[in-house]
């Protein structure tokens, strides 16, 4: 895996984590929760923790190591 795409993922990620802290500070009012803002947040943020992490752990079985 090359740098790059660690930098978009590791990119991406953050822009998920400000995007839930916004959401998350906003509170549960009824337009964030009737619109989905929740969910969209959580779904975000989720799929780019695991984006990063299935990178990082194909990088190190790329370079021979193991996950112990």
């Amino acid at each position: 895996m090359e740098t790059t795409n660690l930098t978009a993922l590791l990119s991406n990620l953050r822009h998920a984590t400000e995007f839930w802290n916004a959401v998350k500070e906003s509170g549960p009012d009824q337009d964030t929760t009737t619109t989905g803002v929740f969910s969209d947040a959580r779904e975000w943020l989720t799929t780019a923790a695991l984006a990063l992490g299935n990178a990082l752990i194909a990088q190190r079985e790329a370079a021979g190591g193991d996950h112990e």
